[in-house]
């Protein structure tokens, strides 16, 4: 089911950033994003701890390719709405290709000379096409994802916030994935693909390169149909 006020993402630089503080944290404390737009300056606010037992998952692509982007990349500075379809620049954890594990080769275990090795032979045997594990789901300890937020905030040249609209103010919400919860959990009405949350990050110095972070709750599942629910 859609997210109650639409989808979209956030374009713009980065004007500050802070965790809330502790009179005002709830059970999963925000940290909040401020972006200046032609608009104004929006509030986009990211939950990176949990004060209960379920706690925050988050990976993060340090180096991903601008070509599954490209949707995104060329747009101005503000607020855009995007339709929850794939090409649309929308994001899914799932199924969107800019956000697969990478995969590279293994090395041979040993040299056979003077024979040449089918490459259907070496993927049965699993010698390449393997997944790299560096992308993995991380469960969020301590300060450490706060951390984390920090460093790719640091010299960002335009950043990419995805989410939910406010109802009535400048500023986005639900930055996390919002598919694969439990159908019995209050929040599985949100539940749909191609409107998951997350951060992209460009930056220009000491040369060019696009980030990734994204984040989820650990009772989500990774594996969910077409409608967003769990399998």
């Amino acid at each position: 089911m859609p997210l109650s006020n639409g989808y979209g993402v956030v374009v713009g630089t980065l004007a500050g950033h802070k965790i809330e503080p502790p009179d005002e944290e709830g059970r999963w404390p925000h940290y909040q994003i401020f972006v200046d737009t032609p608009a104004g300056r929006y509030e986009c606010v990211v939950n990176l701890k949990s004060r209960t037992e379920v706690k925050i998952e988050y990976r993060d692509f340090r180096n991903q390719q601008r070509r599954h982007f490209s949707p995104i990349l060329e747009l101005p500075d503000g607020l855009h709405r995007l339709e929850s379809k794939p090409g649309s620049g929308a994001l899914d954890v799932i199924r969107h290709p800019g956000l697969k594990d990478p995969r590279y080769i293994l090395p041979l275990p040993w040299r056979v000379p003077h024979r040449k090795i089918p490459r259907s032979q070496k993927l049965r045997r699993g010698w390449i096409g393997r997944t790299c594990p560096c992308t993995r789901w991380w469960r969020e300890s301590g300060l450490d994802l706060v951390q984390l937020m920090e460093y790719y905030l640091t010299s960002v040249a335009r950043i990419y916030i995805f989410g939910e609209p406010y109802d009535t103010g400048l500023g986005v919400h639900n930055v996390h994935m919002t598919q694969g919860d439990p159908v019995e959990s209050p929040f599985a009405y949100e539940n749909g693909i191609w409107q998951d949350g997350g951060l992209l990050l460009e930056y220009s110095d000491p040369e060019p390169r696009l980030s990734v972070l994204l984040t989820k709750f650990e009772t989500q599942s990774l594996h969910t149909g077409d409608d967003g629910h769990p399998l």
